[in-house]
């Protein structure tokens, strides 16, 4: 058989499946739906914050796969002007991915506050992440000193450290470790 028999005769036989057409089943596979500021409104109302259809822009025209997606506000934020910038995703992730709309004319600056503590998640103090002047994955120079020689090699962090602790490294193609204070972000000095 000729390979134009094969594709043919592959054509006929999908035609023959029951339910829809070929041509229907590709369409409704690669279907997109676009999502209308109903849709927007409805998730913000559901977070708790008034919005009508009329005063919702989109940055650009979002599509989903399914239907009337469920969409969930990420977060809520001051942008331009009383105008506010919304993160937005669907509940089912795999349904669109997240987008910003705006909404106009937002009431005072004192709502914007309220509107994006509400949209956001408590954070408690203790998950707060402490910044360090050096952090696991950082390259660094390791500087090695003497009376009469200094020896500087790059590294790279095996622990997160602040000024004057003593941290785990390893030599940018990790075969040594050393232990190393750390001087300043990005700077380490070693003991020989």
């Amino acid at each position: 058989m000729t390979t134009r028999k094969i594709l043919s005769t592959i054509v006929v036989f999908m035609q023959m499946l029951p339910g829809l057409p070929l041509a229907a089943r590709a369409e409704t596979q690669n279907a997109r739906f676009a999502v209308s500021p109903d849709q927007v409104a409805q998730a913000m109302r559901a977070a708790g914050i008034a919005a009508a259809a009329e005063r919702i822009d989109f940055l650009s025209p979002i599509q989903t796969s399914q239907p009337n997606a469920a969409l969930r506000l990420i977060s809520i934020k001051p942008w331009q002007g009383n105008t506010l910038k919304a993160e937005l995703r669907c509940s089912d992730s795999k349904a669109c991915l997240p987008f910003y709309v705006l909404l106009r004319d937002a009431d005072s600056v004192t709502d914007v506050a309220v509107l994006h503590k509400s949209a956001e998640p408590q954070k408690s103090a203790s998950a707060t992440p402490k910044t360090h002047d050096v952090h696991v994955g950082d390259a660094a120079i390791l500087i090695f000193e003497r009376q009469q020689s200094r020896i500087t090699i790059r590294v790279i962090c095996d622990q997160n450290g602040d000024r004057g602790q003593i941290i785990r490294v390893a030599s940018a193609d990790r075969k040594h470790s050393y232990k190393a204070e750390v001087i300043e972000p990005g700077l380490l000095k070693g003991a020989m």
